[in-house]
């Protein structure tokens, strides 16, 4: 009597046994993914162009080649203009966001999808790549606020692919193809697809409109004066200044006392001239004229530490050595 054995050279009943299984599981389970194939670099201004290199753009560029062999990357991705249609399954998650980081972070924004070796195969040709873009239908958001506009598409680009663990059967063959997937950006890798869209996710629009509001309200705003209000001490160096204080200041006002060396800068507060700093209108610095403590960005002061007097203003290169190569 021969050893029992599931394992064969070659894929016998079993493995399709197992397979259309596996197949009948994910295409009853699973939610229908659309798939917009990646061709490879589309052609881009002339080869010999150094500002957009195409290496394979005359030589016919595939999924295989690279755009540009220096960073290593395709700036300018052709899809197909068909859309092929998978079945496929992926657990669902909230997107809630990390809070322990700098910034808020997404904890749930990649998705893990599995899909039929055999059926991806038998309707794409190949098998699903880093590139390709997947468009979910489910997860259409069509219950906006603004009834007149149409539902928000959500895509997703493959970012890595490889067989799945849980997807080899007995017989020792796989039959799932597991990638992962991120979201899909407004950028220029998938122009392609959005100028066939409706481009929805571009924010483009809404922040040129912003970008002009703010400006027509800056131009609105502006009498041909020049602001210099928000500088504090400009207007106190330039005007308010003199050898004696004004007979009726206003509460908050600045004075500079010019019989001071250095000239010395007050501000009434209640019934006094409340000392602020020494200051001299003369030097044309940027420090006198925006921000009266000059000090804050000019330190001459020195600091003793322990068997020294340490200058607080000195250079990087007094403070950094070079070290020697060898």
């Amino acid at each position: 009597m021969p050893r029992l054995s599931l394992w064969r050279q070659d894929k016998t009943n079993d493995y399709n046994f197992f397979d259309s299984n596996i197949k009948e599981q994910i295409e009853i389970g699973g939610t229908a993914f659309l798939v917009h194939k990646y061709l490879g670099p589309s052609q881009v201004g002339e080869q010999n162009d150094p500002s957009q290199p195409n290496y394979h753009a005359q030589d016919g560029a595939s999924e295989l080649t690279i755009q540009d062999m220096l960073l290593m990357e395709n700036r300018d991705r052709k899809y197909d203009p068909d859309i092929y249609e998978l079945r496929g399954v992926y657990n669902v998650s909230d997107n809630d966001f990390d809070l322990s980081q700098f910034g808020f972070f997404l904890t749930a924004d990649n998705l893990f999808v599995s899909f039929h070796i055999n059926d991806m195969m038998d309707k794409l040709g190949r098998k699903l790549m880093s590139g390709d873009v997947l468009e979910l239908p489910h997860l259409r958001d069509d219950t906006l606020l603004d009834v007149d506009k149409n539902g928000i598409n959500k895509f997703y680009v493959v970012e890595d692919a490889n067989r799945s663990a849980e997807g080899f059967s007995q017989s020792w063959f796989p039959h799932i193809w597991r990638v992962k997937v991120g979201p899909m950006t407004d950028t220029h890798e998938f122009q392609d697809i959005m100028e066939t869209d409706t481009d929805v996710l571009s924010t483009y629009k809404s922040e040129i409109e912003i970008s002009t509001a703010i400006e027509n309200a800056a131009m609105s705003e502006y009498d041909g004066q020049l602001k210099t209000s928000h500088l504090f001490d400009y207007d106190s160096i330039n005007y308010a200044h003199g050898d004696t204080f004004p007979a009726s200041p206003a509460e908050g006002s600045f004075y500079l006392r010019t019989d001071f060396t250095p000239n010395r800068l007050y501000k009434r507060v209640d019934t006094r001239w409340e000392f602020t700093t020494d200051t001299n209108p003369n030097d044309d610095a940027w420090e006198t004229k925006v921000f009266s403590q000059r000090r804050f960005t000019n330190n001459t002061d020195t600091v003793t530490v322990p068997g020294a007097n340490v200058k607080s203003k000195q250079g990087l290169s007094s403070t950094i050595k070079p070290k020697s190569d060898i």
